[in-house]
């Protein structure tokens, strides 16, 4: 999931808003339904090649769609694929029918050529995004053409016709009809990308569609647009509302004020408002998967490349009394990376995090003694760390409870929280230039490898700058040498996690979050995900108010 990691969990917030009747014009000739939501976020990027956060996949996956999408049920279902693949016997070969009506904004079909691009762009050298894992690891002759050694042309994917594709895999996987709801998945049309040039994705009309809603009036760095239904869309009919205005909104209390007011109809709550609400008959709290940690960074020259200094910080931090005094929405404490009620042990069905237990726990007593390690080995008495940090009120007050809770078990350690809008904040934590950078995760795909994987020295999502041997054993067995045993594959995702935080402490894992909303009776049909992208708003309806 997944998507630029310092994305607030808590803070996507979904509006809708109304004169005379909520959701409604106040023309009464047009009656268009229209619902006014927010981000937390600016949206940086349409090009499904090159996202890493949450408003920019969130935005994709209304406004594009690949083979299958995601239903209510997190199921996989038939979208631009008329039907579900064909698998062959040793389930390595998939064959996919396109649908016919499929057809871009400017009236174009979508066809098996789309497809073919976009996915020898993600593994290009040059052009391949963060994700390009997901192909390495997937499809074959990807980690080929990936390295250089290959021609993109030599992909694992052919298009017999303009409306099928044959996908060839280099392993069974399980959930790979699942990975194909997945963004990076998605289509592009490579005559209008090529016009376009570096411009593409960057601007709503740099950029065309084949999902649910077109977009509108949106630049990079700008803090308003707007979803429109989409009349080119194959399922045009079910789509039930016209348009979607859309705010950057970083501040909860705004949010909640023009709730109480009836201009807004859903309002996700962070912190005191969250306790403020709980008996509230409008309140909801829904489960989710998406994690909050924070990330060490191990370059060279950086203090936290010392392991004992890592440790020290990851044992200083007492996750129950912050989701309990801080976040107060019902997110549980981290025990571990790989969250609860995910994924289940393939021959026991027992859960995943109860089996690997607890992984990083608060302990005063460990985290000073490997201060006082750290602190022999470093040469220092005392230390300042730079923490990157999103500026939302709810990451700013997480970056000044931590930091406020470490220094205080282990004196003489010093923040500088650097706050900044999520395009700056990008651009510092791709480039290195942090020390500890707080992160979320949400899983790309159902499986424990979609939270592990990108700690291989070889990931492009590895900006920590974690190199260990025995780490990339154990995600290469489970990928490629143990993929069609589940018992050893399972194992050695149980140990890359065990090795991740409790011997290397990589990341320290803070929170799994528990969504705490408000949302008024009027409003149905907004999809959340426990993985890919976080919400569909395809299926939003509103009901005029009575």
């Amino acid at each position: 999931m997944k998507k630029f990691f310092v994305i607030s969990a808590l803070a996507l917030l979904l509006f809708v808003t109304g004169c005379n009747s909520v959701g409604k014009t106040e023309s009464n000739e047009s009656k268009k339904a229209i619902v006014h939501f927010t981000e937390p976020a600016e949206l940086l990027t349409l090009d499904t090649t090159q996202e890493e956060d949450f408003t920019s996949f969130n935005a994709q996956n209304q406004v594009l769609e690949g083979l299958y999408q995601l239903n209510e049920k997190d199921e996989a279902i038939p979208a631009v694929a008329k039907a579900l693949p064909e698998i062959s016997e040793d389930k390595q070969t998939y064959t996919i029918s396109l649908r016919e009506e499929a057809k871009w904004s400017n009236g174009k079909p979508v066809t098996a050529a789309d497809f073919l691009y976009a996915w020898r762009r993600a593994v290009t050298p040059g052009t391949a995004p963060s994700y390009a894992s997901l192909f390495v690891s997937s499809i074959k002759n990807a980690d080929a053409i990936y390295q250089g050694k290959m021609k993109p042309e030599e992909l694992g994917v052919e298009a017999p016709d303009e409306h099928t594709l044959v996908i060839q895999l280099i392993k069974p996987i399980p959930y790979f009809t699942s990975l194909l709801t997945f963004e990076t998945f998605f289509p592009i049309n490579q005559a209008f990308a090529e016009k376009q040039g570096s411009d593409y994705g960057t601007s709503a009309k740099t950029t065309l569609y084949n999902g649910p809603y077109v977009l509108e009036g949106w630049e990079q760095n700008a803090d308003t647009w707007k979803y429109v239904k989409n009349p080119d869309y194959w399922d045009n009919k079910n789509v039930k509302v016209d348009e979607i205005q859309t705010t950057v909104v970083k501040s909860t209390s705004t949010a909640v004020n023009l709730y109480q007011t009836d201009e807004l109809d859903r309002v996700v709550l962070d912190g005191e408002f969250s306790k403020q609400y709980k008996n509230d008959p409008d309140f909801q709290n829904q489960n989710d998967t998406k994690m909050g940690y924070l990330r060490f960074n191990q370059g060279t020259g950086k203090a936290l490349a010392n392991l004992n200094l890592r440790k020290a910080i990851a044992l200083a931090i007492d996750r129950e009394t912050f989701v309990k005094n801080i976040l107060g929405d019902g997110s549980i404490a981290a025990e571990g990376f790989v969250p609860q009620h995910f994924v289940q042990n393939p021959k026991t069905g027992e859960d995943f995090r109860k089996e690997n237990g607890v992984q990083q726990t608060f302990d005063k007593t460990a985290a000073q003694k490997a201060y006082t390690e750290a602190k022999k080995e470093l040469n220092k008495d005392e230390i300042t760390l730079v923490y990157l940090s999103k500026d939302t009120d709810t990451e700013k007050k997480t970056a000044e409870y931590l930091a406020s809770q470490i220094a205080e078990v282990l004196p003489g350690i010093k923040f500088e929280i650097t706050t900044l809008p999520s395009n700056n904040l990008q651009e510092r934590y791709l480039a290195g230039d942090y020390d500890i950078a707080f992160g979320q995760w949400m899983p790309d795909f159902k499986d424990a490898s979609t939270f592990l994987d990108m700690f291989a020295s070889t990931s492009g999502l590895n900006h920590v700058n974690y190199k260990n041997p025995t780490y990339n054993q154990l995600i290469q067995a489970a990928s490629e040498t143990d993929a069609a045993n589940e018992e050893k594959r399972w194992s050695d995702l149980l140990q890359a996690e065990q090795l991740l935080l409790a011997e290397d402490y990589t990341i320290a894992p803070i929170y799994q979050q528990q969504t705490a909303l408000l949302q008024k009776k009027q409003i149905s049909g907004v999809v959340k995900h426990a993985f890919g992208s976080p919400y569909s708003f395809k299926y939003i309806q509103v009901e005029e108010a009575k």
